[in-house]
């Protein structure tokens, strides 16, 4: 390989030394000229050789370890660019990897925090006759949503004229509320409403569930 290297540079030499000093015909000149158009290496070999013109042959060995030193140090050069953009690349494909990840740890904390927060209070409307609060270490939904649900309760509730705070729990199963506790009972119909209403004309998504109602006069 090496060899073959060193007898590829002394004809390319040859070609050089022998355009520089006229000794070529015309159209081995032009192929000379074109290849010099497209190789700025050679064209470069052929503009030190003719700022040297009139070297002898003996002089060719030390033309040639310049142009082999100038060849090297292009080529190492243009190594290290490469390397350079080759490692600048890899950094910013990670820096945009770390990015879409936080960006997504960030959306998913976002919307669990806001889910949260969605479902400690439902619905305070201060022209609804009943309003709602999740108890804590609960996880039963209406199927409908919170939105609904206290629709329907005002409405079931606007004729009661029973008033004050009581809770509810109960366990969903089927999506019915079953054994429910509803505390405190003091008023029957108050209670027989909100029995009837809780398991007849809500469907539930969870295991087990807890409202705390405020009910105005």
């Amino acid at each position: 390989m090496y060899g073959e290297k060193v007898m590829e540079n002394n004809y390319q030499l040859t070609r050089i030394h022998n355009y520089i000093m006229g000794l070529m015909s015309k159209e081995e000149m032009y192929e000379i000229e074109r290849e010099a158009l497209n190789d700025p290496f050679l064209q470069d070999a052929i503009d030190g050789y003719r700022l040297q013109r009139g070297v002898d042959s003996h002089q060719l060995s030390i033309l040639q370890q310049r142009l082999a030193k100038k060849i090297a140090s292009k080529a190492d050069d243009k190594k290290r660019r490469f390397y350079s953009w080759h490692r600048l690349t890899i950094g910013m494909a990670a820096a945009v990897l770390f990015l879409v990840a936080s960006s997504l740890i960030l959306f998913k904390y976002m919307v669990n925090h806001t889910h949260e927060k969605n479902t400690e209070v439902i619905l305070m409307d201060e022209n609804m006759k009943v309003q709602s609060t999740i108890m804590d270490n609960v996880n039963a939904v209406p199927k409908e949503g919170w939105e609904k649900f206290n629709e329907e309760l005002n409405s079931e509730l606007r004729d009661v004229k029973a008033s004050g705070r009581l809770t509810i729990t109960f366990e969903v199963i089927d999506g019915i509320a079953e054994n429910l506790q509803i505390s405190p009972a003091k008023d029957q119909e108050l209670v027989e409403v909100l029995s009837n209403f809780m398991d007849q004309k809500v469907r539930w998504k969870g295991e087990k569930g807890g409202i705390i109602l405020d009910i105005q006069k």
